[in-house]
């Protein structure tokens, strides 16, 4: 009887012991794991405070630049004299300003908003005034240096850097056109960010080889016209050419047309804009057609 316990002891341990041997590995891995989690979780906190303590002070300047003053500098346009850029409805300054390149909501072509906003920026009326996702794909091209990085800039930090900042590719640039866009959202209306935006913005060269700047002289110097009569095809050739300028322009350095081997360039660029109107559902499947069949070319002003 003694003999069959101590057997049954003996079988019990042999039994036992396997899982013991399991258990101390078990807890092993997991005090590994869990030292592991903790270092991890205070390396990432440790590097976040000190990425905000960075951030703050490469924006130190733009942090404390006042409301008004940042609406004021985000409104100037040149020969813009005749306009109280400290009155509430700047649109309505633009609509009855003397200078006639600067315009407003009632000398622009609703095909041109269209043609911008699906091309350049298609959440502008939803953001604001800064896109995360493109943030991150851009730092992702920065760290890998990607000789070609891809657009994602909205318009609130396109108009950011033509009034405010330069076209420098550093991070004291890029933190400072972050946070000021931001902030542009709450002292601009959508409006004032896209007129304003259009009246500012450079459009390569004239037919004379001169810089144009703005929509109106944009509509004028390519197809003389104002920019309340142009139509989808033209619209989405101005707009395409925002994205580089002076590559796009028809025009060479003399005013001269380029040859048509190089236009083409401008015009498939314009194609691209009209794809994209239509996906982002502005324009009909006729009115792609239609345009697509409108000979820019042709009636772009030479000399």
């Amino acid at each position: 009887m003694a003999r069959q316990t101590y057997d049954k002891s003996v079988q019990d341990s042999n039994e036992i012991r396997p899982f013991h041997r399991y258990e101390i590995v078990y807890k092993k891995i997991k005090h590994i794991f869990l030292g592991l989690f903790t270092i991890f979780t205070c390396t990432f906190l440790i590097l976040m405070a000190i990425s905000v303590f960075y951030f703050q002070h490469l924006t130190d300047t733009t942090i404390h630049l006042s409301d008004k003053d940042l609406r004021l500098n985000l409104l100037h346009i040149v020969g813009d004299e005749d306009i109280d850029n400290t009155k509430r409805n700047i649109l309505e300054e633009y609509n009855h300003s003397t200078n006639t390149l600067i315009v407003g909501p009632n000398q622009v072509s609703p095909n041109v908003i269209k043609a911008l906003t699906s091309s350049e920026d298609s959440l502008f009326f939803y953001h604001n005034g800064i896109l995360p996702k493109a943030i991150v794909r851009a730092v992702g091209q920065d760290i890998f240096n990607t000789e070609a990085p891809t657009g994602g800039s909205t318009i609130t930090q396109q108009l950011v850097k033509n009034q405010l900042l330069t076209n420098e590719r550093t991070y004291d640039r890029k933190a400072n056109e972050l946070v000021l866009s931001m902030r542009a959202e709450h002292v601009l209306t959508k409006d004032e960010i896209i007129y304003t935006y259009l009246n500012i913005v450079p459009f390569g060269r004239d037919n004379h080889g001169s810089d144009i700047t703005g929509i109106a002289s944009a509509s004028y110097s390519l197809f003389g016209k104002s920019a309340t009569n142009l139509n989808i095809a033209e619209s989405a050739y101005l707009i395409g050419l925002l994205q580089s300028p002076y590559y796009y322009t028809p025009y060479a350095e003399d005013g001269s047309l380029k040859p048509d081997q190089e236009i083409k360039i401008s015009l498939n660029r314009q194609h691209y804009v009209l794809k994209r109107m239509l996906v982002e559902e502005k324009i009909t499947p006729d009115d792609f057609k239609n345009a697509e069949k409108y000979n820019v070319q042709q009636h772009l002003i030479i000399r």
